[in-house]
């Protein structure tokens, strides 16, 4: 059974009250099936069955602890005290409402197998428990609310969408800079920048402060910078902070089980891939070099196996046949940061998915080796095009000509077809010298040389390069 349509707004289903199921059966579980997977589609951590049409009181709810499969439903003990939150429904999209719900709950139900289970929930599960057995009796959240606003596409960019939600931020390298500067723009209370210490860099050895860490002082942020994140002492400073998120942007380190453990809402990690591909420390490099079409990002809520964590929000990006490492990870970057926000509205208000990665469909995406950075003139044009480009601007991909060890900074695939070439001619031949490029002959295809940089030399065009050298060699490699 395929997932369902979702009833929205006035749709006379939503006003009538849901029957009892008389018997567990096959077409009750295909039922659960098909609104488990209808409510993930939509992105939601619980879906009542007369959302989709159907007068049973049946409940599916996830949120984050695996699913529960509800049949029968009805709480039978709430606690005293309670809480005020935002929450949205999938039948009122684009809407949140403010709603006072008991902080834990109990509810007595069948599971899809039949057989009675009680299901304590605190916090968001209480919430999206009472939620959902509203729906069951044609109570819809918009009936409790004590105010309700209505977002537009682009409310989870506006200033103050986070207002009042206290966090830790951490991150070290430009590309977390967006991130940072997203989370004070949008009103929250960063009450701490965990990032790298300070590093000798350059050739004299300077010690210098992450780019992070330079952002943060100017924004008039605290900094903290331990050698290990994982020390009783670091712990007990995030500890002491009590946050209600803690957010991730490329820190450096692996962060343990006490540090995910601390937030009240979440840990969430901005990880520049679609995962499940491209687990690890060098995504966008990997990416680029292996001819990918589609980049994105993903926000997930962190675990413990890097980059393993169920997946909350991602946002999806063309990449262009030309685009370099340097400029897709500084999209990316900007990307994340609009996502980051977003997902923590989605979370803080009760609204995020959590969606397990798919373990099967994983990838790694390791930090380069050394000779990797070498152009193999064997391989094809297109490998080579997509191996210049994603080690640009840094480290850059390496060749010879001649005895001179040199970098290549910007190729372009050509039609092989255009510049015809004997079968017995080497892969690394310089095929025709131009006033724009240098076309080179690969193991398969060619391919224009645009800008190289000699050893110890500013980059330069291929004409320039060539000027004065052709008569010493005439190949790459």
């Amino acid at each position: 059974m395929s997932g369902f349509e979702i009833y929205t707004f006035d749709a006379p289903v939503l006003r009538k009250k849901a029957k009892p199921v008389r018997r567990v059966n096959n077409t009750v579980r295909k039922q659960l099936d098909a609104m488990l997977e209808t409510m993930r589609e939509a992105a939601g951590v619980g879906l009542a069955a007369p959302q989709v049409g159907i007068l049973k009181r049946m409940v599916v709810i996830d949120v984050g602890e695996g699913p529960y499969f509800l049949i029968n439903p009805e709480i039978v003990s709430q606690s005293q005290e309670t809480e005020t939150k935002w929450e949205g429904c999938l039948s009122w999209p684009g809407y949140l409402g403010e709603v006072e719900r008991p902080v834990k709950v109990c509810v007595k139900a069948l599971d899809r197998d039949g057989r009675e289970i009680w299901v304590e929930g605190e916090g968001l599960l209480a919430r999206a428990l009472c939620h959902e057995l509203d729906h069951l009796d044609g109570v819809l959240f918009i009936d409790r609310a004590k105010s309700i606003i209505e977002l537009q596409e682009d409310s989870f960019g506006e200033d103050q969408a986070l207002s009042g939600v206290t966090c830790v931020f951490m991150g070290s390298p430009e590309f977390a800079l967006p991130s940072l500067d997203q989370l004070v723009q949008a009103g929250a209370d960063v009450r701490l920048v965990v990032t790298q210490p300070d590093r000798p860099y350059g050739r004299k050895k300077i010690l210098t402060p992450t780019p992070v860490k330079q952002r943060a002082l100017e924004l008039g942020l605290e900094v903290f910078t331990p050698e290990t994140i994982s020390s009783p002492g670091a712990i007990e400073r995030l500890k002491a902070l009590e946050p209600d998120f803690i957010a991730v942007a490329a820190y450096g380190q692996k962060i343990p089980a006490q540090v995910l453990g601390l937030p009240k809402y979440a840990c969430l990690n901005v990880h520049p891939s679609l995962l499940p591909k491209y687990r690890g420390g060098n995504p966008v490099q990997r990416q680029i070099m292996a001819g990918e079409q589609k980049s994105g990002v993903t926000i997930i809520y962190m675990s413990e196996r890097m980059d393993a964590g169920d997946i909350c929000l991602q946002k999806v990006l063309d990449v262009d046949p030309d685009e370099t490492y340097g400029t897709l990870e500084q999209r990316l970057s900007v990307v994340g940061a609009e996502a980051l926000v977003e997902a923590m509205c989605l979370v803080y208000t009760g609204s995020a998915a959590r969606t397990p990665q798919n373990e099967e469909e994983s990838t790694y995406a390791p930090h380069l080796k050394p000779g990797e950075e070498l152009i193999n003139w064997q391989a094809s044009a297109e490998d080579i095009h997509n191996l210049v480009r994603a080690l640009s601007p840094v480290p850059g991909a390496v060749t010879v000509f001649g005895s001179e060890r040199t970098k290549i900074w910007r190729t372009k695939l050509l039609p092989s077809e255009s510049y015809p070439f004997p079968a017995d001619t080497v892969p690394g031949t310089i095929l025709k010298a131009g006033d724009t490029m240098a076309v080179v002959r690969c193991g398969k295809g060619v391919i224009g040389v645009l800008e190289v940089q000699p050893a110890g030399k500013k980059t330069m065009p291929a004409k320039a390069f060539l000027a004065g050298r052709q008569d010493r060699e005439t190949k790459f490699g």
